[in-house]
């Protein structure tokens, strides 16, 4: 009975956060949030080209200078709006109304709590020398700064226009009418109510939104601040889930990648501006140097099968996995082997990357042996690549992404052993087994 109680319990455990995990929400801030990569990574290109190692590199490239940063300004400095338009697509997808009104409307809603339009007079520009004059709309929320309340909002606006639908609370028009046209008039009443209290608040009652969410959110900027502890903790949130069988990432996305990007972006205007580079601690900390392989740091564990297993089943499953693990996806390995659920690999799976975690932020946050991150690599790249290309061309990061290769693979190595001597002694009992069966199958028909 005592049994049956802790299974139930276990069991719950696993479906709490997998209902979590798959919270129609939180899968839409992940799918929001991810619109972004390929914007920030052509902006970080650009970065990357402006910052080569070299000096007369530098030197050639400093008249274009300027208007090289134009991409960037308008992919990192602007992902907000791009965060704002995934999340309300994502989630009227959900509720299956219509994406384009809904996902306009949110940004609008965002434009009007985040940005104060402020007027700069003829006479102050050009004392000093802004050259415009004029309405301005000041930039720090278009950027990782308004994230929280992109996402907010964006959901919020969804939520509006899926009640007054559901409530027939919108214009209708004859049938005949395009269907563009409709859904354009669909979004008037929701529409007025979304602006007008964005607008309240802001104006009438002088609430400032994006502070407020800041400040709401502000304990967890520390577990994604330039310290041990925003090593550790992500770390740990990733991978104990994952040994459930939950992507790790899907739980840490929408909590900590507003931190990790606010942090990428001020490293990315730095470097633009040929200023010190002020934070180690971005996603690409973990991308590069953590999780090599994928989650777990499974790279280490897919070469010590391919090379070093006595049984049949880790040669194999080695072999097969070892390709995708270069290139960062270990799926095949992690349900493969099974890596979920799985006691033999519980404990490296959690301890390689945090050994792996601790090593960089030594090796980056302590001693500055190695560049902070500047710029965004497709996360496909083999690591020590990737490592190069998110820190400028560091060749350092390309080392200290090896080395960490073989502080997971030491780690690794203990459990591995374990289990491919569990592994082949299961299969030599198979082989006697079947050898067993032959030789009764042979006396039986030579009688």
């Amino acid at each position: 009975m005592q049994a049956q109680a802790k299974k139930f319990n276990f069991t719950k455990v696993v479906e709490t956060m997998g209902n979590i995990a798959n919270n129609r929400y939180m899968t839409a801030i992940r799918n929001g949030m991810s619109v972004i990569i390929p914007v920030t990574i052509i902006g970080s290109m650009f970065i990357v080209l402006l910052n080569l190692p070299s000096d007369s590199w530098k030197e050639f490239i400093a008249p274009f200078a300027q208007d090289l940063r134009i991409p960037m300004i308008f992919t990192m400095d602007f992902m907000s709006i791009y965060v704002c338009v995934g999340v309300a697509s994502s989630l009227a997808s959900v509720y299956k109304i219509d994406k384009t009104s809904t996902s306009v409307l949110a940004v609008l809603a965002f434009l009007i709590a985040a940005i104060t339009p402020a007027n700069i007079s003829a006479e102050i520009a050009e004392s000093t020398g802004l050259g415009v004059s004029g309405t301005v709309l000041p930039m720090g929320n278009f950027g990782a700064g308004g994230l929280f309340t992109a996402i907010v909002l964006s959901i919020f606006t969804v939520e509006v226009v899926r009640f007054c639908k559901q409530r027939n609370l919108v214009i209708k028009m004859p049938n005949g009418v395009p269907t563009s046209v409709i859904n354009s008039f669909a979004a008037l009443i929701p529409g007025a109510f979304v602006i007008a209290t964005a607008w309240v608040l802001k104006v009438v009652f002088n609430f400032n939104i994006n502070s407020a969410l800041q400040w709401v959110f502000s304990p967890i900027r520390f577990f994604a601040g330039d310290n041990a502890l925003s090593v550790i903790i992500p770390i740990l949130l990733i991978t104990i889930v994952w040994i459930f069988g939950i992507h790790g990432m899907i739980i840490a996305t929408p909590i900590l990648y507003p931190f990790w990007y606010e942090n990428l972006n001020a490293n990315m205007s730095a470097a633009a501006a040929g200023e010190v580079i002020p934070h180690f601690m971005t996603e690409q900390f973990f991308q590069w140097f953590v999780w090599i392989g994928g989650a777990g740091a499974t790279l280490s564990l897919a070469f010590l099968m391919a090379f070093l297993g006595k049984s049949e089943f880790s040669k194999k499953m080695g072999r097969f996995t070892i390709i995708p693990g270069i290139f960062n996806i270990n799926e095949p390995l992690i349900f493969g082997v099974p890596i979920v659920m799985n006691p033999f690999f519980a404990i490296p799976f959690i301890a390689a990357p945090i050994a792996m975690g601790l090593v960089t932020y030594l090796a980056m946050g302590v001693f500055h042996l190695v560049n902070y991150p500047t710029a965004i690599a497709p996360w496909t790249l083999p690591a020590p690549i990737g490592a190069m290309m998110a820190t400028g061309l560091d060749w350092r990061a390309a080392v200290l992404a090896m080395v960490n290769i073989g502080v997971a693979g030491v780690i690794y190595f203990p459990f591995f052993k374990a289990f491919d001597k569990s592994m082949l002694a299961k299969e030599e009992a198979a082989k006697l087994e079947e050898a067993n069966e032959q030789q009764n199958l042979q006396m039986v028909e030579s009688v």
